[in-house]
């Protein structure tokens, strides 16, 4: 819909309505604007009548934005408009954003002749909203990392504004030196679709030994020394309306991983069959915490996969795995991708750091038996 300037109001994009008789002096009453709570909700105004044809449109109309915005040259939302009980209850056409700021303008008098619009701002909080901004974990958890540590991943409590990682995170030495080209720095940071786990990448070209940034800058991390990871204080939540504390992940660096993963140097512990007690395996290292979680995979003795529960644990060195339903059979197959990752972007298949001699694995997965305990 579209208010004119004379204040006349074209119908062409209202749903059903209709011109209503509700009075050729109809004002919004004060104090009696029902705001929505939720996205799908519709808004609600009290009005006073006399006798005679009038829309309800110029009594009370919402536009997106805020009202410090708000309103000249704007359209107002389409949406369809009832009139039940002296009350006008306005329907948007689609539902509200979360969020998102509003701006509802009603019609109200002074008691003379003149009627003034009379501005009023609303969003729909999710519950979410409530939730304070903070970082709740940084993974890997482990507070000796590896010289060659490939990826950081930082877990928020709740969505947080994106594109401001650089401003805002910082790998800082011992003596308070921050490394301004530590992380790679892309045009889309790495957000998980929540956008609560953001994925920093330390650049490769300071790892890999013998390329350009390793030999002019030297590796970010170096063995015996001391770091820590700094989220400073304001960074915003998706909406804006709350800013995170600072927080700091301070970690030692000891020896890099320049081994291939190998299954035959993890620890398993197997269940006992007709339990449901878990499996669990011990690492030889620490893992990547996000892909290790689906890597993988328990199946029967039919090639079937084992429904389950996984849960990492001991700072990304013991995977657990809790099954739906009790086990059965005298045995399981084990199957690891081939692409799972340690923390220093290892695989089965191939070193990160790697001689450019060196080939490819031509696997892509691992498989191995595992008996149950009678």
């Amino acid at each position: 819909m579209h208010l004119m300037k004379q204040g006349l109001f074209s119908r062409a994009l209202v749903f059903g309505l209709v011109a209503l008789n509700i009075g050729t002096v109809a004002l919004a009453s004060e104090d009696n604007l029902i705001l929505p709570s939720q996205a799908n909700s519709n808004l609600k105004l009290a009005i006073q009548t006399e006798s005679g044809d009038i829309d309800p449109a110029t009594l009370l109309q919402v536009f997106v934005g805020p009202k410090n915005t708000c309103c000249q040259g704007k359209s107002p939302m389409a949406g369809s408009y009832t009139v039940t009980n002296n009350t006008v209850i306005f329907d948007p056409a689609f539902d509200f954003i979360m969020g998102q700021r509003y701006t509802v303008s009603t019609r109200r008098g002074d008691g003379s002749n003149t009627v003034t619009p009379v501005l009023n701002e609303f969003s729909i909080e999710s519950a979410i909203e409530a939730i304070k901004p903070e970082v709740l974990m940084v993974y890997p958890s482990t507070t000796a990392l590896p010289e060659n540590t490939l990826r950081f991943y930082i877990h928020f409590s709740t969505p947080m504004k994106p594109h401001l990682a650089e401003k805002f995170i910082r790998l800082v030495d011992a003596e308070g030196s921050s490394d301004k080209t530590a992380f790679m720095t892309f045009k889309q940071e790495i957000w998980s679709a929540d956008r609560k786990r953001l994925t920093l990448l330390m650049d490769p070209g300071r790892i890999k030994r013998g390329v350009a940034q390793n030999l002019t800058q030297g590796p970010a991390l170096l063995e015996g020394n001391n770091y820590s990871i700094v989220v400073d204080d304001g960074w915003p939540s998706a909406s804006g309306r709350q800013e995170s504390p600072m927080f700091e992940k301070t970690f030692s660096v000891i020896s890099p991983l320049r081994k291939l993963p190998d299954v035959k140097l993890w620890t398993v512990q197997s269940p006992e069959t007709k339990t449901s007690n878990p499996l669990v395996i011990k690492f030889d290292r620490p893992f990547d915490h996000q892909l290790v979680q689906s890597a993988i995979k328990v199946l029967d003795d039919a090639e079937n996969i084992i429904a389950g529960t996984v849960s990492i644990e001991d700072n990304e060195k013991t995977w657990r795995f809790q099954p739906k339903s009790e086990w059965s059979g005298a045995s399981l197959q084990l199957v690891v991708d081939a692409r799972l990752e340690d923390v220093a972007g290892n695989n089965f298949k191939d070193l990160l750091d790697h001689s450019v001699k060196t080939e490819l694995k031509s696997y892509n997965e691992i498989r191995f038996s595992v008996d149950l305990k009678p």
